[in-house]
């Protein structure tokens, strides 16, 4: 619940390098303390200039609703003091209030460990297990951990929480989730680097992989004229949408689609965008048809 801002990265401990048309990946050991102190100064140098703010910078009241509550969020919050200076541990850096730990590493073949480590770092920034409701109406929040003056729980008031989820929302059209270098969307070697996900789910199932097709006839060369037959089937094409009920599960561990009945796998048969035919099904299964005024999430900006 307070406001630490942080990135989550996951680095190969090492760099592809290209021979011909294949890549290599040569590792690296780990980074030294030094190491890490210099590219931590480097890092705080670059975000204090990104956070100065620009000349042109709008004013907090021609912000919209949202940008306009980050911003009176910010300027309430308060850092947590501590005084005595910090731990350091094995791989990591203190540098001006900035901090760098490097000292989490997975072995190559871990995959289970490296799957838990994604999911911890694509983790929601609140555990709703442990939001709960005194009975004057405030809201109290179990911590994972005691504060310095040792309290385990915050107590705070309804405006209080949403003041600090404000600072929390991302930005819209912005991805939480990156690829950089060799792993990002566009780079020409990606499919070099990164394994096919619908080979890897045919090879690991428990049916064993699928069998693999004839080998076909080889193309005729350069020189010769004639002419090579079409294809009777098109290739099927890669999805390039993941489905919204796995990235729900990806990020929440929640699988919407299961039953909480039989514990089945639920399908979806149907969109229904038909206001009258909708409000007519409620109203058969007894459900109520009508709902709240809608409004505009985000205010037009003031020009």
């Amino acid at each position: 619940m307070n406001l630490n801002l942080h990135f989550h990265c996951v680095i190969p401990d090492g760099v592809f390098v290209t021979e011909g048309v294949d890549v290599r990946f040569e590792a690296l050991p780990a980074p030294t303390d030094a190491e890490l102190d210099a590219l931590l100064r480097k890092i705080a140098r670059r975000l204090i200039c990104q956070l100065r703010p620009p000349a042109d910078a709008p004013e907090p009241d021609a912000l919209d609703f949202l940008e306009s509550a980050q911003h009176a969020a910010l300027s309430d919050w308060q850092p947590a003091r501590n005084d005595a200076p910090p731990k350091r541990k094995r791989h990591s850096a203190f540098v001006e209030g900035f901090s760098l730990h490097a000292g989490v590493h997975l072995h190559a073949n871990d995959r289970a460990g490296l799957a838990r480590l994604l999911a911890y770092g694509a983790r929601g920034p609140i555990a709703l297990e442990r939001l709960g409701t005194l009975p004057d109406g405030r809201l109290t929040y179990q911590l994972k951990r005691p504060l310095p003056d040792g309290r385990t729980e915050l107590v705070l008031q309804p405006t209080e929480l949403l003041r600090k989820l404000a600072t929390l929302v991302p930005p819209p059209r912005r991805n939480l989730v990156r690829y950089h270098g060799l792993f990002a969307p566009h780079s020409a070697l990606r499919a070099k680097v990164v394994a096919d996900a619908s080979a890897c789910a045919r090879d690991c199932s428990p049916d064993g992989p699928a069998p693999q097709p004839e080998p076909a006839a080889p193309a005729a060369c350069a020189g010769s004229i004639e002419p090579r037959p079409p294809a009777t089937t098109p290739p099927a094409r890669a999805r390039s949408r993941v489905p919204w009920a796995e990235l729900l599960s990806r990020v929440f561990k929640v699988d919407v689609l299961q039953c909480e009945n039989c514990g089945g796998r639920m399908t979806v048969l149907a969109f229904l965008t038909e206001r009258a035919v909708v409000k007519k099904i409620l109203e058969h299964l007894g459900l109520p048809a009508t709902g709240g005024a809608s409004t505009r999430g985000r205010a037009a900006r003031a020009g």
